[in-house]
């Protein structure tokens, strides 16, 4: 679990560039397992406006991540199996990528490639 931690922290600190993050764990789950990465900036200030949750589910082949703002339900969240999917945070419904998404979007594709090589 603590090399899933650094590896989870590693990509998110390599997606967001200059923030660093810090994993706290929120639940788990036979299926599932839902986190916080907390943010600070440079001079290590908290920024929770920026922190996301991370929902990690389905197999370790093939996983499907779940990342939201958790300062605003309400922002558009990604859902990232195959292929990226944003989706309202209200309503649920496909949406066009927000300003910001694209450093979601890597962070996503980083997690899902590093949980798909822990498994082989």
């Amino acid at each position: 679990m603590e090399l899933l931690t650094r590896s989870i922290c590693r990509a998110a600190d390599r997606s967001r560039p200059p923030l660093q993050h810090a994993l706290v764990p929120q639940e788990q789950a036979s299926d599932s397992w839902v986190v916080r990465l907390e943010t600070r900036d440079e001079q290590g200030c908290r920024c929770p406006e920026l922190d996301l949750e991370l929902e990690i589910y389905g197999h370790a082949s093939d996983p499907s991540l779940q990342l939201a703002w958790a300062a605003d339900e309400s922002q558009p969240m990604l859902w990232q199996g195959r292929h990226p999917v944003w989706m309202d945070g209200t309503s649920g419904l496909s949406c066009p990528r927000p300003d910001g998404g694209i450093a979601l979007e890597t962070l996503a594709r980083r997690l899902r490639a590093d949980l798909i090589d822990s498994e082989a």
